[in-house]
């Protein structure tokens, strides 16, 4: 008996044959050729003509007048109705397969669904609620509703307790959940599909009432998230029995690793498609005027070619910026999208196969594109515990980078292309119900392995622009002028000073500023020598300090942006506190020092004299002048006082790295927060020292605050700084200590002595 599935191939060729024969029929019924055709016919025979012609059917051919037979045409239309049947029983035939087929995987489908529904540990009656436990199904919907996906070692113990630990059943598991999620992308009614007016459908995990566009994209990730649990699960198990990591485990992951990539590239096609069928639709006469404008303002230069490549180059920036991964920490995606070369997939798949391979790090699933990868998995410290004792998670996850990078830069063929970065798994959210665990920290997010390009670095200084060089040229000029001017206001009050310079036109008394103009120049220098000696130490480029001025104190100090990437989060936090701390120490010691010799002076004529209230616009500078001077305490605020210059040298120094010290951005304050408390922590301070610092700009409580508050703005320090390597390994809690205490500090320097009023 013949196969169903050959039936329709058969068909198929008995109907063309057919179709040949009654178009050769026909022509040489209604047509007579010429000589030098009929002549060859005669010595050749058409070969469908001569198969039909063979049969018992009776046919003749004249072939002297190439006449046919009239019962020729009833065997045509008999073949006809033959090959219609056929053509007819092998649709039929194809259908009842392709219906038998799909029963099949529908069966199959809703046994592997069950498994899926044991591993989230829901079951039929959970779901459909009866009379007699609605209570105890409604809390089942409640946690179906509220994302509930177990632990990947909650996963691993279902997995074992269904007995699911087949590779067969492991690979249904994995493909099905796949198709739930590709069906809900770019399925008939997936959140990707053109037909937004559809309502249901799809693989819904748990919300039986929502069936929005939104919930289904939410939905996916969910499906997605599972789909990772379930690889997670596996590699557990396998280390809990202690089978070779080589077996199911990367199996399962580079089999979904494959459909995830297929189907990634056809939605990449299609949207392709969508752009250049739409490109492919613009008139061209309007490309020619919109050609015609661009040449009218840009002009005939010779540069032409330059500005067409700064085009493109700003077009693919573009183009990366807006085809950002999800999973891509957006401390590090700038430099991804900037990136000036691109990696090859094999340069991406040498990391996972000569890295990672054999390594602590345990890789479950990988990503990439053509400028940036990150692979997923987790740090084997079971080995490394037993080697090293009892090691913290924070030093083994610094020995296992410090090994990878090792690794890399040993490898003959990728160590001058790629660079590597552990950080914090950006896609990362908190499971709601921890379930049994191994061992596995799931409070915090898992540590991840991100590779780009070796070109892919911060700007250095060869390639600031013109404009920015003259802003810094000019910042440094500027900042000159109002040191100076402190330094001269600071003696505006004494009266020898005041009569010599304003009435008598006598300048002879200038020189008198000039220990408080330099002073106050040194402490910014001391400030910026104690950033290069820290970058130094650690070898971390850093780029020419740009000087900030200020209105009340001359200088707030220096921009000093990194050229380098810091190889952890120790390294930044001593190159960002060894300013602004050291430079806090001297000015402290100055404000003392200066107390004590307006103590002991004899003689005030050449001092600088300043209101009282000065010595109230802070609470720390008030504190400090109530021990140690404190009869300058009891004076009237408008009341003028000498004092040494070396009070007011200190206090510009101190605010001046009590505002850098602030936890905002790219300052020193935000650098050091962000080593101290983790990348996600720091954006949250950073953000609320934001707001705070912008209720008191308005409020007017400062002067320094709103002048402060508007040079961190158009400067861009409340930008996030760049990524360090190992953003995972904490500091200290020496360092951090020493952090909480300078932070303290500067705030009780900017908050105002009780009964005093800011005057800075």
């Amino acid at each position: 008996m013949t196969p169903p599935y050959f039936v329709a191939p058969k068909a198929a060729a008995a109907a063309i044959m057919l179709v040949l024969h009654h178009h050769h029929l026909t022509l040489s019924h209604a047509y007579t050729p010429p000589q030098h055709f009929t002549t060859y016919r005669k010595s050749t025979t058409h070969p469908v003509t001569a198969v039909f012609l063979s049969s018992s059917d009776g046919v003749a051919i004249d072939n002297e007048n190439n006449n046919i037979d009239s019962s020729a045409e009833e065997v045509a239309n008999q073949l006809r109705e033959k090959a219609y049947n056929l053509r007819r029983e092998a649709k039929s035939a194809e259908q009842s397969l392709r219906s038998a087929t799909e029963r099949k995987k529908e069966v199959a489908n809703v046994e592997t669904d069950e498994w899926i529904d044991s591993l989230l540990g829901l079951t039929t009656s959970a779901v459909v609620a009866t009379s007699e436990d609605t209570e105890s199904n409604n809390n089942t919907q409640d946690n179906i509703k509220n994302n509930h996906i177990p632990a990947a070692s909650t996963l691993a113990l279902r997995l074992q307790a269904n007995n699911l630990l087949s590779p067969s059943k492991l690979m249904r598991i994995c493909e099905r959940l796949h198709e739930r999620e590709t069906a809900m992308m770019v399925g008939p009614k997936g959140f990707l599909s053109k037909d937004n007016d559809v309502i249901g459908g799809g693989f819904v995990l748990g919300d039986y009432d929502n069936n929005s566009m939104e919930r289904k994209k939410e939905e996916t990730d969910r499906i997605s998230g599972l789909l990772d649990r379930i690889l997670q699960a596996v590699q557990i198990i396998d280390e809990e029995r202690g089978q070779s990591m080589n077996e199911l485990g990367p199996k399962l992951r580079m089999r979904i690793t494959d459909l995830r990539q297929s189907r990634d590239a056809l939605i990449r096609r299609k949207i392709d498609n969508l752009v250049n069928n739409s490109s492919a639709n613009i008139d061209k006469k309007e490309m020619e005027l919109d050609n015609l404008v661009r040449s009218s303002f840009d002009g005939d230069n010779n540069d032409d070619e330059s500005k067409n490549e700064e085009r493109k180059k700003q077009e693919r920036i573009m183009k990366r910026l807006i085809e950002t991964p999800t999973w891509l920490q957006p401390s590090i995606a700038p430099f991804a999208a900037t990136s000036p070369v691109e990696v090859s997939v094999a340069h991406w798949k040498m990391i996972k196969s000569d890295i990672l391979a054999d390594s602590k790090f345990i890789c479950t699933s990988w990503d990439a594109t053509e400028v940036a990868a990150i692979y997923r998995g987790r740090i084997s410290t079971r080995s490394m515990s037993n080697a090293n004792g009892n090691e913290s998670d924070e030093d083994t996850v610094s020995a296992v980078f410090d090994d990878l990078l090792n690794r890399l830069q040993n490898h003959p063929e990728i160590s001058t292309k790629i660079q590597l970065f552990i950080v914090e798994d950006f896609e990362w959210r908190p499971p709601i119900d921890m379930g049994m665990s191994y061992g596995a920290r799931e409070d915090r997010p898992p540590p991840v392995i991100v590779a780009l390009a070796k070109e892919a670095v911060p700007e250095q200084e060869s390639e600031r622009s013109l404009t920015n060089k003259s802003l810094a040229v000019f910042s440094t000029l500027t900042t000159l002028f109002t040191t100076c001017a402190y330094a001269v206001s600071s003696f505006a009050l004494n009266p020898s000073f005041f009569n010599a310079v304003v009435k008598d036109n006598d300048t002879t008394l200038f020189p008198l500023c000039l220990p408080v103009f330099f002073g106050v120049l040194a402490i910014s220098a001391l400030h910026e020598v104690m950033h290069i000696v820290a970058a130094k130490k650690y070898g971390v480029k850093i780029g020419n300090p740009v000087p900030l001025p200020s209105l009340q104190v001359g200088s707030f100090g220096s921009i000093t942006p990194l050229r380098s990437f810091p190889s952890s989060r120790s390294a930044l936090f001593d190159i960002a506190i060894s300013g602004p701390g050291i430079a806090m120490l001297a000015s402290l010691a100055m404000i003392v020092l200066g107390l004590r010799l307006t103590m002991t002076a004899q003689s005030f004529t050449y001092f600088p004299v300043v209101p009282a209230a000065l010595m109230k616009s802070s609470f720390l500078i008030g504190s400090i002048a109530s021990i140690v001077f404190p009869k300058v305490m009891l004076a009237p605020l408008s009341q003028p006082i000498p004092i040494h210059g070396l009070f007011l040298v200190g206090l510009a120094g101190l605010f001046s790295s009590s505002v850098n010290l602030l936890p905002i951005g790219r300052l020193d304050g935000g650098r050091a927060s962000m080593a101290a408390y983790g990348r996600r922590s720091a954006s949250l301070i950073s953000l609320l020292s934001l707001l705070l610092l912008a209720f008191y700009s308005f409020n007017g409580v400062s002067g320094i605050i709103i002048f402060w508050g508007a040079l961190v703005v158009l400067t861009g320090q409340r930008l996030a700084d760049i990524p360090v390597r190992n953003e995972v390994t904490e500091i200290s809690g020496l360092r951090v200590a020493i952090y909480n205490t300078l932070l303290v500090l500067s705030l009780l320097t900017l908050a105002p002595f009780p009964g005093g009023v800011s005057s800075m």
